[in-house]
């Protein structure tokens, strides 16, 4: 579903928080890039770090997609000084 509303409209952004200090964090905004993942090759490669096989989480009509962000602004914070 998340998907097909960037498909619609590409602007995206990801906010990163620092656990260990809640006074930094950084923020991407930018398009997303969707592209097909039909022979698994980028789950393969994050079901590898996190010991998980993605499969599992595929119904039968899903289709595996990875999405990349172009960015276009980029804000890292810190304000623990």
């Amino acid at each position: 579903m998340k998907t097909k509303h960037l498909l619609v409209r590409p602007q995206c952004s990801v906010f990163l928080l620092d656990l260990a200090n809640p006074y930094r964090y950084m923020d991407v905004r930018g398009r997303a890039r969707i592209e097909p993942d039909d022979d698994y090759v980028f789950a393969d490669r994050v079901g590898a770090r996190y010991d998980s096989d993605l499969r599992q989480h595929d119904g039968p009509e899903d289709r595996r997609v990875s999405v990349t962000i172009e960015p276009l602004s980029i804000f890292a914070v810190d304000m623990s000084s």
